[in-house]
């Protein structure tokens, strides 16, 4: 290789001739056909290399799907990083066209720090580029991939109401007709001014949602179904056993049936309880839309408060605790067989900061406590707040087994993860240190043993510019 070729390359340009010397003495020559891997992602055996001629991409698996994080053309270098970091090779770099590279093994590569200093010098600054780059990369796919885990979640759980919804709007297309005939049937009876009186304060009160949340117990409801029905079956009222739980679950009693028997006469008994039991189906149908309604505008709604969509960036009335509740709204999906203990502290002030930022943080521990108690028998999540002189306290603690003693001191770096190739990116608690730390001034530390983990948070009170 001649020495003009390096001098071409910017990592080369301006070194001695003793220096070029040297890099030509350490290094060899790799050429790789097109479709031939350099390094896959995890091995261990990283080494440094130069492109010289052709390109090579280099991609990495995130949340199970490769992802291409760019390409190498000629004069590019890659396995630095993980050189200067000792950690296995974190993408996978694969040529896509013949290529030519100069290579250094591991120890030729620190040797290039004391005998060429500039190029050094030149590799530290690049490394520090790319980290830099990866990182903004791997944070944007985090909180894409984070957004699609989200979406994924709100879309059951308003899935379920929609549902409901849709369901109730179609039996009450059904019921409504059958309503019209009942209630145009009672105007053969000939009823009074003081009887049509009487009815239409019926229907104003069997209307009324409020009638439809009574909490009888199962033998309780059946007791009063029994003695509905009996007495149904003794005026001759047809398929006097099933209007009975109709009526049962309205709030109708025997005595109510009794008042209305000797207002409009036992002719009109029969009709009247039909059209009262027409009236309260189309009364529950319609509560059951209501209420499929407003599960959705709810579910809307805290999405809206997690976004924080219409507020400003940093705002000084940032509710932690709301901000908590919302959380586990938003990941309402992932708590069913989770018990959520709260112990909030109702004198917690209100804090100055980015509320949508601080809602990333509470999704991103809260996420990982379920992900830690996964398939345990007993899991507990527990938050709790407390005001401590001039700081708020959260705390966001969890029942699995604990985080190895080895591993605790690098919970929060970059790219340090647990989890399976492809399941995690290893920045959720970095991005979360950060936003506690640097953007919020605050202090973020965790402390574990099998059986608990606790993540404490601490933010100022009064925010620092």
């Amino acid at each position: 290789m001649a020495a003009d070729t390096l001098y071409q390359i910017d990592l080369f340009e301006g070194i001695s001739a003793e220096e070029m010397n040297w890099l030509l003495t350490n290094s060899r020559l790799l050429h790789l056909r097109n479709g031939e891997y350099f390094i896959k992602e995890g091995d261990p055996d990283v080494k440094f290399a130069v492109v010289l001629e052709g390109e090579m991409q280099v991609t990495r698996q995130i949340q199970g799907a490769t992802t291409v994080l760019g390409t190498t053309p000629r004069g590019v270098c890659c396995g630095q990083l993980n050189l200067l970091n000792g950690t296995p090779a974190e993408q996978t770099i694969q040529a896509i066209m013949s290529c030519t590279l100069l290579v250094f093994e591991p120890d030729a590569f620190r040797g290039i720090f004391g005998a060429c200093p500039r190029v050094g010098s030149r590799i530290l600054r690049i490394a520090a580029e790319r980290m830099a780059m990866f990182a903004s990369q791997e944070t944007q796919q985090q909180k894409m991939a984070a957004l699609g885990k989200l979406s994924a979640g709100l879309a059951h759980e308003l899935n379920n109401p929609a549902a409901a919804a849709r369901r109730s709007a179609q039996l009450l297309q059904e019921a409504l007709p059958a309503l019209q005939i009942q209630t145009m049937t009672l105007n053969n009876y000939g009823f009074t001014r003081e009887q049509m009186e009487m009815l239409k304060s019926l229907q104003q009160g069997l209307m009324s949602p409020l009638r439809y949340h009574s909490a009888l117990s199962p033998l309780e409801r059946s007791d009063l179904e029994e003695g509905m029905g009996s007495w149904l079956e003794e005026h001759e009222v047809a398929n006097g056993w099933k209007i009975a739980a109709v009526l049962v679950n309205a709030g109708i009693s025997v005595d109510d049936l009794a008042t209305m028997y000797d207002q409009v006469g036992a002719d009109a008994v029969p009709a009247v309880i039909t059209w009262m039991s027409h009236l309260v189906m189309a009364a529950e149908l319609l509560d059951d839309v209501a209420q499929s309604s407003k599960r959705i505008s709810d579910l809307v709604g805290a999405i809206k408060e997690y976004t924080y969509v219409d507020r400003a960036p940093m705002s000084d009335d940032v509710d932690l605790e709301r901000g908590l509740e919302t959380t586990l709204r938003v990941l309402n999906h992932k708590l069913r067989n989770v018990n959520v203990i709260r112990d909030y502290d109702p004198a917690l002030p209100k804090v100055a900061g980015n509320g949508s930022d601080l809602n990333q943080v509470w999704t991103n521990l809260i996420d990982n406590a379920i992900d830690a108690m996964k398939g345990m028998e007993n899991r507990t999540l527990q938050l709790a707040t407390r005001h401590e002189a001039t700081f708020a306290m959260v705390e966001i603690s969890d029942s699995g087994s604990g985080i190895p003693a080895e591993i605790l001191p690098h919970i929060f770096t970059p790219f340090f993860t647990t989890k399976d190739v492809g399941a995690g990116t290893g920045l959720g608690l970095d991005i979360s240190y950060r936003i506690i730390v640097q953007q919020h001034h605050g202090t973020m530390e965790v402390q574990s043993e099998p059986g608990r983990t606790r993540f404490i948070i601490r933010l100022p009170i009064a925010y620092k510019q």
